[in-house]
């Protein structure tokens, strides 16, 4: 499975998120060909798409990457 701007487009809307221009050309670079000899499921679309735009990297997220970054126990709110 490949994307196009549509598919991601609808992936935005669906996801209520905001993607810039710049990651989105990345994730489209990314996910716009099969890798040859294999190919993109949905889920690894999604799951890849969701950990690049939290943590800024496609490899699978740490606790502290899915929560945000951890503020200091001094830190007040």
């Amino acid at each position: 499975m490949t994307i196009t701007k549509k598919y991601l487009r609808d992936w935005e809307n669906s996801a209520r998120t905001y993607i810039p221009d710049e990651q989105k050309k990345i994730i489209l670079d990314r996910f716009g060909e099969e890798p040859w000899p294999y190919e993109w499921s949905e889920q690894d679309i999604h799951v890849q798409i969701r950990n690049y735009l939290y943590c800024g990297h496609w490899e699978k997220p740490s606790m502290q990457c899915e929560v945000g970054e951890m503020l200091p126990a001094d830190v007040p709110f």
